[in-house]
């Protein structure tokens, strides 16, 4: 989607709080509704979807059903510590998961969010690497405004920088443990 898209009504959110900005599963997917609904109506061609994982798994995967897609898995890590909270050195997988014969020639490139930018840069710059070929669209639930890099398409701004606790953080946690069984008539 290009900027003169964006005059057309395809504007992100904008939410400007700071310190923490806590999600619902409601708001999760209506985020990732949105962000579909963006590259639908900005015209937004691609062939495959390219999913960041961890944090891109779950966007990469509605967005591939939604548009009816392939998912490819590039395997991304910088946060590691034991709290998921401090971004550490970025290490991207050295080859990616999908089933198809061939990627390209367009790739959108998803994940949860643009922080400083490095891990969507470090990916792009890898996708260009190894596929020549390919043109390379950037889509992202929240870009931040300490973001080295402006995804192509995002559903939500956040100028002031919070920290987002997203609804799966909970299991960062949790240890097997800590786990109990499901009761008998949980789906009534």
């Amino acid at each position: 989607m290009t900027e003169a898209n964006r005059g057309h009504g395809l504007q992100p959110l904008v939410e400007t709080t700071g310190g923490e900005l806590i999600i619902s599963w409601h708001q999760y997917h209506g985020l990732i509704e949105h962000l579909a609904w963006q590259l639908h109506q900005g015209g937004c061609r691609f062939d495959q979807i390219v999913a960041l994982s961890r944090g891109g798994l779950r966007v990469g995967d509605v967005l591939s059903r939604i548009f009816d897609k392939p998912l490819v898995v590039m395997a991304a890590q910088s946060y590691s510590d034991s709290k998921g909270r401090e971004q550490g050195e970025l290490r991207l997988g050295n080859q990616l998961a999908h089933t198809c014969e061939s990627l390209g020639p367009d790739l959108l490139l998803v994940d949860d969010l643009a922080d400083s930018g490095a891990t969507l840069l470090a990916a792009q710059q890898w996708l260009e690497q190894n596929f020549t070929a390919c043109k390379i669209h950037k889509a992202v639930l929240w870009l931040k405004g300490c973001s080295r890099i402006k995804p192509d398409v995002w559903a939500m701004e956040l100028p002031a920088n919070p920290w987002i606790v997203q609804p799966f953080e909970q299991w960062q946690e949790k240890q097997p443990a800590e786990l109990r069984p499901l009761q008998k008539n949980i789906l009534n």
